[in-house]
């Protein structure tokens, strides 16, 4: 986990045109013009410049001499200069920090745009305001800000925009985790700066690809794309942005296990800093530097540089960096095999995380309590705080699916909503033509004999065009039927067949509730270490061999695939369709997979490939199945009865298959079964769990 200060925000307060940042000779300059000003269009135009000039220093000077251009404007009936003034007012906000404030000026600036009608002016409010969301967190609303200036800008023909608004656009999406749309912008972005020549916007875009691949735990191709922008930061005079370029590209070489090469390029960084005498950029060097010694073994220097962070935290009074730096601590700390103090700072980040409710580190906490007492051999408690880390985990996966879900409805809405807009312009253009083309016949017919020989043979060549194109047409549907044919397999390919007829019949699959169902996790022990030792493309062909082995199975015995996580395998019985033997088809199709696994496994141990053992865990209760995304669709289901499958696969062993006691009871007259103990699950209490024996009743 890398500690990167907000690299977002700056990234799009870069885009912003530039604010002054000191008294500078032409706020002197405008200053002197405004003492003899009269009360007239001109004067609002310079209070407005005037306070654009100081309010970076002085904010309540700026403020002042806003509010009497807009008094000025009002009285004047000047609504172009009264939207320039309420637009200052929101920077003023902005600086202060009161954005909820700095929000209603911009918005009342681009009510009074709208009026006028100036399409640059009413972008230029767009894009504040669509910024200034993202700044709260509230990225569904900026989309709608960032799409609007997009088209305004295209119709404009300003490319140095469009960019802008593609980079803005590309930004929301990826704090929204939605990275093929964020990556898809920011392509285009780059297509238009690289065209332009403007080597600060194209670096700025190949850092956000490098963050994208980076969040999506890519870091060789993280590690590509940080390594173009620095070599174009290297050729421009912009030294913090060369210094944070150094910094990413040091933390991909950190997660690829290169942290020694990592060190000299985090030390570069770290003196740029120092000479720009900057502290949060000394901090996160600080931080990145303690964790690539972590990784190396070098504890005693790890602890060194992450106390030089800790104290610019604290004076900063940097809550986020200071979990960060106490994380890195703990584990420290416990590599190194001192757990008292890993236990003592991993409390301590626990607590800030409690008080300021921040869920990441939440969860992690709970992660590292559990390794912290393992290691000292409280398995106890370690073991009620794994539990804590699973629930926890599993509440924050249902509840990010379910704002994704809709997330994306709310996207995909807006989207069909631009769409009729659009059709409507369309038609109303088509009309226009339409009715143009009915007066020039009208005057046509008037023309005499002539115009009417002349009628005749364009009606003859306009007939044989339409007969063309009504061929044209024939083919163009017949090759539409066939896409259209080929579209519907391919999403009966993806989703259940009823589910797939009711997505193309109301763009939109109720989610379904479903009272009785049997729900199946697999998982392959040691498969991070075999990872670490097969090279890619032979792990994923492996990988591959097993999930086709099991999809077969699968469908034999009538179950429905639900996906694929990683190394993991999950499938239900009982649904889309309901029925009475969901749990003995289920346990049926786990015994084959076992058995077939094994016959598979020992010809790869003769062929000297990796070679795996799965767990797999069974539980049977009520489920919410439905579809998720808006472009790349998925079913998918929700509930404690997927959580507590999962758990039992957690807590099942390699080649043997781990039910629950629903389960049990309904396969007990058909399956031998091994009683072996409870476990705990949330809001259930201690459930039973059972091993099924290879050899039935």
């Amino acid at each position: 986990m890398k500690h990167w200060c907000g690299y977002l925000i700056l990234l799009l307060a870069a885009l912003l045109p530039a604010l002054a940042y000191a008294q500078s000779p032409a706020a002197d300059s405008l200053a002197r013009l405004l003492r003899d000003a009269p009360a007239d269009t001109h004067r609002v135009v310079l209070l407005t410049d005037y306070a654009w000039e100081i309010n970076e220093v002085h904010t309540d000077e700026a403020d002042a001499r806003l509010h009497e251009a807009i008094k000025l404007a009002q009285k004047l009936n000047f609504p172009s200069g009264e939207a320039s003034a309420w637009n200052g007012l929101g920077v003023v906000e902005e600086i202060r920090g009161n954005l909820e404030a700095a929000e209603q000026h911009y918005r009342q600036a681009l009510r009074l745009r709208r009026n006028i009608g100036n399409q640059k002016e009413i972008a230029s409010s767009l894009n504040n305001l669509g910024v200034l969301l993202e700044m709260q967190g509230r990225f569904d609303s900026a989309l709608v800000f960032h799409r609007e200036n997009l088209n305004i800008q295209r119709e404009l023909l300003d490319t140095v925009r469009i960019a802008r608004a593609l980079f803005n656009i590309s930004a929301a999406y990826q704090e929204m985790g939605l990275y093929p749309e964020a990556q898809s912008h920011l392509l285009d972005a780059r297509l238009i700066l690289e065209a332009l020549g403007d080597r600060d916007g194209i670096a700025k875009v190949y850092t956000q690809l490098g963050h994208i691949q980076y969040e999506l735990d890519r870091y060789p191709a993280a590690l590509e794309w940080y390594e173009r922008a620095l070599q174009l930061r290297e050729q421009i005079d912009d030294p913090g942005r060369l210094a944070e370029a150094l910094s990413d590209y040091a933390n991909a070489l950190d997660e690829i296990d290169s942290s020694q090469m990592a060190l000299k390029y985090y030390e570069c960084a770290l003196g740029i800093w120092k000479e720009l005498d900057d502290l949060p950029g000394q901090a996160m060097v600080y931080i990145n530097l303690g964790d690539a010694h972590k990784h190396i073994g070098s504890y005693s220097i790890a602890l060194y540089y992450l106390n030089l962070a800790e104290k610019i935290c604290l004076s900063l009074n940097d809550i986020q960096g200071l979990m960060e730096v106490y994380n890195t601590m703990g584990d420290t700390y416990g590599r190194a095999n001192q757990l008292d103090k890993a236990l003592e700072y991993t409390k301590k980040y626990y607590r800030i995380a409690q008080e300021s409710g921040d869920e990441k580190y939440i969860q992690g906490a709970y992660k590292d309590f559990a390794e912290v007492y393992s290691a000292m051999g409280e398995f106890k408690t370690a073991y009620d705080w794994r539990v804590k880390y699973d629930e926890y985990r599993y509440d924050r996966l249902d509840e990010k699916i379910g704002v994704d879900f809709a997330r994306k409805e709310a996207l995909f809405a807006d989207q069909k909503k631009q769409e009729q807009i659009e059709n409507q312009k369309r038609e109303l253009r088509v009309r226009d033509a339409e009715l143009a083309s009915s007066r020039t016949r009208q005057l046509a017919l008037l023309g005499g004999a002539v115009a009417l020989l002349l009628l005749a043979g364009l009606l003859y060549n306009r007939n044989r065009i339409r007969a063309r194109s009504n061929r044209e047409l024939a083919a163009k549907n017949d090759a539409i039927q066939q896409e259209r044919e080929r579209a519907d397999k391919l999403l009966k390919n993806i989703l259940p067949e009823k589910t797939a007829e009711e997505l193309k019949r109301q763009n939109f699959v109720q989610p379904v509730r479903y009272e009785s169902v049997t729900v199946m996790f697999t998982d392959f022990k040691g498969f991070t270490q075999i990872a670490e030792r097969v090279p890619p493309e032979e792990l994923i062909a492996e990988l591959d061999n097993c999930f086709r082995l099991f999809d077969t199975i699968v469908e034999k015995y009538g179950l429905e695939k639900i996906k694929t996580i990683g190394d993991a395998y999950m499938c239900a019985g009982g649904l889309p369709t309901p029925n009475d033997t969901h749990a003995i088809d289920t346990v049926q199709a786990a015994l084959e997979m076992q058995r077939e696994l094994k016959t598979l496994m020992q010809q790869k141990a003769q062929e000297g490939k990796p070679v795996f053992e799965m767990r797999i865990g069974i539980h049977t209760g009520p489920v919410v199945a439905g579809v998720v995304g808006s472009h790349k669709f998925a079913y998918d289901i929700w509930g404690d009865t997927v959580n507590t499958a999962a758990r039992l696969e957690q807590g099942g062993e390699p080649g043997r298959i781990n039910i629950s006691e629903a389960t049990y009871r309904r396969v007990s007259d058909r399956f031998r079964c091994t009683f072996r103990g409870q476990m705990k699950a949330k809001n259930k209490g201690e459930i039973a769990m059972y091993f099924v024996e290879e050899d039935a009743l």
